[in-house]
């Protein structure tokens, strides 16, 4: 009675309702779920592909987006051209760009700008956050710092980490940000609201930061530099030394009126001779009428940045000199040659056929034959950095040497020689003195005032040969003076040539060795321990050097190497030693244990 009254309640009503749909819907469950583990594999699988594009445009450097993007172009931009791509070869990737194409804005696109992104923005989290690891596991770092424009006008700071993982050494570009000041003081806090960005505590683990020349960076009182090394005195500033050499270079020739002339006019006849398809022929021809052994060369364009052009383009001039000047002469003899480029050939003429433009060339001849090889040298990969300080220090004494009247004759001499070679196609315009002599103002307290000198030789000699070499001699004094030289020294030690030089002379080292080191790492380092580990490193060192490859037998004797006897196993053996001595006496081997 009871069980027909609680089987006609509400509550046993509404529960057998409930189990009737639950035990409906029971085979839809596990579809659902197996359902949405499926969609979620799929979306795996073409978010992976997306990844990949995204990786191979940013390791490539070309850009993700076109101008026009919609399903009706041609080119839609490199990162959805290459989705279309890769969807012949993923059917997982092909029905999402279906479906995209077929609903529209109705579905979830994975390959709109904002998602394009989004998956940008997830790789360089990641990235940094390896960088990060990395830096944590190094400890030690060093930073390189510089600013230029970029294509939109605006001045932009790149920042560069080096550090060593696993033994190898790293580059890491960490940061490119806009800046809108160059000041050291500005520069100094963007550096270090990226080292606090990236948890770098580079007042305790900066161990060196470089940058240029510019006065904002390497400035003494308020560059950049200057307010590093103020927090952290073991972060040494390193300055480019071929940068350095090429400065001096770039006021050498910027120092003088013929200087300025001489390079001056061989830009200009670059563009005179490569702005025309004739004259660009005529160079060729004359070259292979003048000189038709040798291969045939171009005129170098003398570069703002390219330092090293100068000693190119006046070497190019110097060896093709008589078909540059048949071009214009050439030229000038042809009637179709317009007015503007009579002119010009007329002006590069006049002054190629000067003995002022030979004596300049000269000069600088002698002077890029001393510096060419040096700036090669400090830019090569595995540079000797104590032969690159007694270099620079003994092209110092030969440009020293260079300033004295006997090295100005032999330079007349050379001159009289080239003119000499030249007598029977050309003349050359003798060198003169300046019509227009620039009186200079007496100042109170002077007694007398400089008398112009007449002699044009001797004005080429005061205001132009010792004008050059001061201005070198002068430079680079000042700009390889700086304190990183006794760094370099004892760095040089651990290069291959020096370990080999201090083994074969019974491991004999300077005995101020790594002093240099100390004085600026002595918070990390010893001089006299280094040099004690330095010298067991050196002994061991062509060792490791000489194992390219495994031998076929490590270990003489495995068993002897690999066994070590327990106590048990050495009471035993002695047991057996009594029983084997006992036996040939007829004693059991039971007795003896």
């Amino acid at each position: 009675m009871r069980i027909k009254l609680h089987e006609t309640t509400d509550k046993h009503i509404m529960a057998s309702i409930k189990a009737a749909y639950r035990q409906a819907a029971f085979p839809l469950i596990p579809s659902l779920v197996e359902n949405a583990k499926t969609h979620i594999a799929h979306n795996k699988e073409i978010i992976k592909h997306l990844i990949d594009i995204t990786l191979f445009l940013g390791r490539h450097c070309l850009p993700f987006r076109g101008h026009k993007e919609s399903k009706e172009e041609d080119m839609r931009g490199n990162f959805k051209d290459l989705a279309t791509l890769l969807a012949k070869y993923s059917p997982a990737l092909a029905s999402h760009i279906t479906e995209v194409e077929i609903k529209g804005r109705k579905t979830h696109n994975f390959l709109s700008w904002q998602r394009q992104n989004q998956l940008i923005q997830a790789i360089s989290t990641n990235i940094r956050n390896t960088i990060k690891q990395e830096l944590i596991n190094a400890t030690y770092f060093s930073v390189s710092l510089d600013t230029t424009f970029d294509i939109s006008r605006k001045e932009i700071l790149s920042m560069v980490i080096r550090y060593i993982n696993k033994g190898i050494v790293y580059e890491r570009l960490v940061a490119i940000r806009e800046t809108l000041l160059t000041t050291g003081q500005h520069l100094f806090n963007m550096f270090d609201g990226i080292c606090k960005e990236m948890n770098l505590n580079w007042r305790e683990h900066l161990v060196g930061h470089s940058f240029d020349g510019a006065a904002s960076m390497r400035g003494n009182y308020n560059g950049l530099q200057a307010f590093i090394r103020e927090q952290n005195q073991s972060a040494i500033y390193v300055w480019c030394y071929a940068h350095r050499l090429s400065l001096i270079i770039v006021d050498a020739v910027s120092s003088c009126l013929e200087a300025r002339d001489l390079f001056g006019n061989l830009e200009l006849l670059f563009d005179f001779i490569g702005s025309s398809k004739k004259r660009i022929g005529l160079y060729s021809n004359f070259q292979k009428i003048r000189y038709p052994q040798m291969p045939q060369r171009r005129l170098k364009r003398v570069s703002t940045t390219r330092w090293s052009s100068h000693s190119s383009a006046l070497l190019t001039v110097l060896e093709t000199f008589d078909a540059i000047i048949d071009t214009p002469d050439d030229l000038q003899s042809d009637s179709t040659t317009d007015r503007v480029c009579c002119v010009k050939a007329n002006s590069i003429m006049d002054y190629l056929l000067s003995e002022r433009f030979v004596l300049t060339s000269l000069l600088f001849t002698n002077i890029f034959n001393l510096t060419s090889p040096l700036s090669k040298f400090l830019q090569g990969k595995n540079a000797d950095l104590l032969a690159a300080v007694n270099y620079i220090k003994d092209i110092l004494m030969k440009v020293e040497d260079l300033r004295n009247d006997t090295q100005f004759t032999e330079l007349q001499n050379n001159k009289d020689k080239f003119i000499e070679s030249k007598k029977n196609d050309f003349s050359f315009t003798p060198l003169i003195q300046n019509k227009r002599i620039k009186r200079v103002k007496k100042m109170s307290g002077e007694v007398s005032l400089d008398e112009p000198i007449s002699n044009p030789l001797d004005s080429f000699k005061v205001n132009t040969y010792f004008t050059v070499l001061d201005i070198i001699t002068t430079q680079i004094k000042e700009r390889f003076n700086e304190h990183s030289s006794p760094l370099l020294k004892d760095l040089s030690l651990f290069q291959r040539r020096r370990i080999k030089e201090i083994a074969e002379n019974n491991f004999s080292m300077p005995i101020d060795a790594f002093e240099g080191l100390e004085a600026i790492y002595g918070k990390f380092i010893s001089a006299k321990n280094l040099r004690l580990e330095f010298l067991q490193f050196v002994s061991i060192y062509f060792k490791f050097e000489t194992l390219t490859k495994l031998p076929n037998k490590l270990h003489d004797d495995i068993d002897s190497i690999l066994h070590f006897e327990t106590d048990e196993e050495e009471e035993k053996e002695n047991y057996i030693k009594k029983y084997n001595g006992r036996r040939k006496a007829g004693v059991a081997y039971d007795d003896v244990l």
